[in-house]
Formats: C-alpha cells, structure tokens, sequence
C-alpha cells in the first residue's frame, strides 16, 4: 500500500464515529415510534407492540429498552425524514430482518385495530426505503391481520 492512500485511510478513520451498538435498534424504534404517531390516537397498546418488537427483534432487556426508547424519541424528533434511519437498517439488516421490521410496523398499525390510510403510506413509504419488496409488504401485511382476526 503506498504512504498517500495509507495517510488517506488513517485520515477517513480518524473522522468515522465510532460503532455504536445501538444505532440500528434505535434506528428501528424511532421508526415504531413515528408509526404510533402517524395516527394521532397514540394509544397505549402500540407502544406495547413497540416494546414488544424491540424486546424481541433486538434482544434488548426491560432496563436498556427505556433509555433506548427514550434515545429514540429525541432521533425521531430531529429528524427530518424516514431515510435518515431507513438508510441504517438498509445497510446494516438482512432482507428477512429488514422485512421483520415492515411486519412490525403493520404490528404497531393495526395494535389499536384500525388502519389510517397515513399508516398504511409510512409503512409503504419505509418498506420502499428498506429494499423490502412489494409482495414482503403484502405479505406480512396479511400475516398481521390474520392474526389479529382480521383477514
């Protein structure tokens, strides 16, 4: 490796962040948190979902989950659009996990057992961003619903 590109790479990793283990689980929740909004109900039931997705997709304990949560609220809040944390996951989750997210979403949508169309666009509009495609969302759109008696 020549001394130019050698300074060139120390140069590009001295600037990069540092991993941080949580970026995609917080990443994942700020979008479960934006899909409890998008209704504007904000029902207690599909913060449970979103607790509940957290728990399982990522593994995380009862104490980490709420500062995890609360991170996630404050990402939510400055962000300006859905690729901010979409492009994340893309890159970091496998297709089956970024379409366990989609499912989770239609999770969180259909937790207060309605759908709003705003709803639907967000978990069509991030589903788009993640590379998930089309027939996943259905899919798990269906998988959902089935499951809540609601074929």
């Amino acid at each position: 490796m020549t001394d130019w590109f050698r300074n060139l790479k120390d140069i590009i990793n001295r600037h990069e962040p540092a991993a941080d283990a949580h970026s995609l689980p917080r990443a994942a929740a700020a979008l479960l948190l934006e899909m409890r909004l998008t209704d504007e109900s904000g029902v207690q039931i599909e913060m449970d979902v979103v607790h509940e997705a957290m728990r399982k997709a990522f593994a995380i304990d009862t104490a980490e989950l709420d500062a995890l949560i609360g991170q996630a609220h404050q990402a939510q809040r400055e962000s300006v659009s859905y690729y901010d944390f979409t492009r994340e996951l893309r890159l970091g989750l496998e297709p089956d996990q970024r379409a366990e997210l989609v499912e989770w979403l239609w999770r969180v949508a259909l937790a207060d057992a309605r759908l709003d169309m705003h709803e639907e666009a967000m978990v069509r509009r991030v589903s788009d961003l993640l590379g998930v495609p089309h027939s996943e969302f259905i899919r798990r759109k269906l998988l959902v619903k089935a499951e809540l008696g609601d074929a």
